[in-house]
């Protein structure tokens, strides 16, 4: 069987895989940074495709590990831009009112604000996790044990409940 080009992996990519890149984006982006983080990761998996191989695993866990790299050098990289607008956030002068959302929207912000004050590697897992991914999979990705894996996502469900706790939102 003839191997797909890089174009036709890139469009079934774009069309089965979104998803990926998406919740990966929610999960180490602020709204405002979303649409350039995925931009990056389509961008990294485009440059990435060429050294894909279906005989070493399948074209959705490439695209996990992909996305998830790149969007940990992001995180890395924007760490200083982060900082900065937390300094302009303590002016109240200069923070907008937002109008009222839904509860359901409001509580799915939560979630995400949650999310991203997790390290980066126990982002990927609860983001993998949420995608239904086995423990085996997620291991494939993130180079985890199975063990540490539920381990670690036992420690992260506990960790979310207790803020649930101290949470006047919701």
């Amino acid at each position: 069987m003839e191997r797909a080009t890089p174009d036709a992996l890139f469009a079934e990519a774009m069309k089965q895989h979104m998803g990926i890149f998406l919740k990966t984006a929610y999960a180490f982006a602020e709204p405002a940074d979303r649409d350039d983080l995925v931009q990056e990761m389509l961008l990294a998996v485009w440059q990435a495709l060429p050294g894909f191989d279906d005989h070493r695993c399948k074209l959705s866990t490439f695209l996990y590990r992909v996305a998830n790299n790149r969007a940990l050098n992001w995180n890395r990289s924007r760490r200083r831009y982060h900082h900065k607008l937390q300094v302009l956030q303590n002016c109240p002068q200069l923070v907008l009112e937002r109008s009222e959302a839904d509860a359901d929207a409001t509580r799915l912000e939560w979630l995400y604000r949650l999310i991203r004050e997790l390290p980066p590697l126990d982002r990927t897992v609860l983001m993998l996790h949420f995608d239904h991914l086995s423990h085996r999979e997620i291991g494939e990705v993130t180079g985890l044990s199975e063990n540490n894996i539920g381990v670690r996502l036992h420690r992260i469900k506990k960790w979310i409940t207790e803020q649930k706790g101290t949470n006047n939102e919701l």
